[in-house]
This record gives C-alpha cells, structure tokens and sequence, in this order.
C-alpha cells in the first residue's frame, strides 16, 4: 500500500463523520485529518533509507531488494504499531487542543478549558509510557525515532487546529482513524508490521496472501490499493456533491493496452513489485494528467477529473493484465 493508506482513512473518517450528522464542510476536513495522520507512519522511511546507506557504505549492494532487507529492518516496527498510534492520536489531540488556546484570527487569547488541561496530560503520560516501553524493548535508537514520530504528531495537531474550525473532538476521532487503520494495509506487503509491540507480541507473523501464485498475489494487492482509492474518491465526490460520470474521461480505456505487459515483461512477484508498479502506474499517471490539462472547469475539477481518469485507466489496465496472465 503506497496512496492507500490515505484514501481509505479519507474514506472512513468523512463517510462516518457524514454519517453522525456532521455538515459536509465538517466531514471533508475530519475525511483530509485522517488522510494525513494515515500518511505520518510512513515517515520512517526517511529513517529506513539512511539506515541503508550507512550499509552501503558498509558494503551492502545497490538494489531496491536490498534496500528492502535493510529497511524493514527498521520501517515499519516503531510508527506502525497501534500502542504507537494509539499514543500518536492522543498527542495529536493534546496539540489540537492546545492550538485552540490562543486563536490566531483573534487578538485575545481563549481560556484553557479542564478539557484542555486533561487531553494535553493524557497526550504527555501516553507519549511518556510508550517512549519508555520503546526504549526497554527495542533500545534508545528506536526510543527516539518513536519520540520524533509523537512529536511530529504534537506539531500537526497544532498546524490542523489552527487552520480548521472543525471542533477538536472530531479531529481527534479523524487523526485516530488515520493513525490507527494504516497499520492494516501494510499486512500485504513483506511481513505484516507487529501490531501490538511494545507490549505484546504481534497477533499477525505471516503476510495476508490472495493466491500461492506471487504474481496473482501482487495483482490482489494492485487492487485492493485500487479499491481504497475509488473509495476515497466516491466519498469525496458526495461531500462536495458531484457525479462520478462528470469526473471521468472515456480515454482511460487505453488502459487495455497494458495487457501484451503480461508477455514482454518478466512475471511480478512481491520481491520485484517494481516491475508492476513502475509501469502501471505511470500509464495511469500520463493518461490522468491529459485528462486534466485537456479539461474545462476550475482547477479542482480539472485534478478530481485527473484522478478518476487515472484510476480508471489503472483499474483497466491491472484487469486486463490479469485476464490475458490467467488465459495465457
């Protein structure tokens, strides 16, 4: 999972929050607060990749498998744990709680409520119990990536609270559905990341296959991203109460020439995704970005109309992919 992780935060939090009775400007900003906490986890990448080439300069080979092998190593087991998330999402709310105190728009500043004073103390024992847990179990080094990672959380809660009206209650319920569902979409991929570390051993050791066949496999996951994708995108087409026919180009049929891949290139597998990823996807990609240069309306017509075109073209082109594989 790469953009899936946000779509379907997206999804979640603004379907519900439409759901409960909140207004669509409400659930569009709770929808956007899940996608970008869903997208923090990830984060650790930056962390992954230096932790690499500290090994390349050691000696390790230059190959995007081997980045693998170094990287999971560290990606994935401190941010993605739902401990680690749980303590995020309170940190989040603490920030979120403090960045209302003072009210940038206004000159006067807002009184602290008990509220307030609760979520920023329940955001520092949390924060506090999780780092020491980190630091006891996985060592100082993983300590401080998990402390850099709740403060991220702190920072954006603040930045968020300050540039939305939306109350601080349903930012936080957001933030802990981005936080907390991003670990699940990454149970596909390589080894599921350990849930409840640490303080439990993770429920999950092996990843979630669709198939023994590696190159079925990996085409399931191409479209479980796909599916949280169109998922993300219908909800927003509700919220802002538009028609998916309206954001859609016939153009993404040329996704159907992506099915002779299926001959020329070697076989996909869940070690050499790249394989899949890197031409699929920019397919959609160049088809996507005509569909938007080439039409009419306001720019945020012109990118939803981009991204529909460009999914459509991705779901074409994966579906014939997989139908001229099984046939052949």
């Amino acid at each position: 999972m790469f953009v899936g992780h946000e779509f379907l935060a997206f999804a979640v939090a603004g379907a519900g929050a439409r759901l409960v009775g909140r207004d669509a400007r409400t659930a569009l900003a709770a929808g956007f607060v899940a996608a970008l906490c869903a997208l923090l986890p990830d984060l650790d990448v930056a962390y992954g990749f230096a932790t690499y080439l500290l090994a390349v300069g050691r000696g390790a080979p230059l190959s995007w498998e081997a980045f693998w092998v170094v990287a999971n190593g560290v990606h994935r087991v401190v941010t993605h744990p739902l401990p680690v998330g749980a303590a995020a999402t309170c940190c989040f709310a603490a920030a979120a709680a403090v960045g209302r105190i003072r009210d940038a728009r206004v000159d006067a500043p807002v009184v602290p409520t008990a509220a307030t004073v609760a979520l920023t103390l329940g955001g520092v024992v949390t924060a506090g119990i999780v780092v020491s847990a980190v630091a006891r179990t996985a060592g100082d080094a993983s300590a401080v990536v998990a402390a850099v990672y709740l403060g991220t959380a702190c920072v954006t809660g603040v930045a968020v609270a300050r540039r939305t009206v939306a109350p601080v209650g349903v930012l936080a319920v957001a933030a802990g559905v981005g936080f907390l569902s991003h670990p699940f979409g990454d149970v596909f991929m390589a080894a599921p990341p350990p849930l409840l570390s640490p303080f439990a051993p993770s429920p999950l050791t092996e990843r979630v296959a669709f198939a023994p066949d590696q190159t079925l496999n990996l085409l399931g996951v191409l479209f479980v991203e796909a599916a949280t994708v169109w998922a993300g995108l219908l909800v927003y087409l509700r919220l802002t109460d538009r028609r998916l026919r309206d954001a859609f180009a016939g153009r993404a049929v040329v996704g159907v020439g992506y099915a002779p891949a299926a001959f020329l290139l070697p076989r996909p597998t869940m070690v050499d995704a790249h394989v899949l990823g890197f031409t699929v996807v920019p397919l959609a990609v160049v088809v996507g970005a005509t569909a938007a240069a080439r039409g009419v309306g306001t720019r945020d017509e012109r990118s939803v109309r981009g991204l529909a075109t460009g999914l459509a073209t991705l779901t074409v082109a994966g579906g014939a992919y997989l139908l001229v594989y099984l046939l052949g």
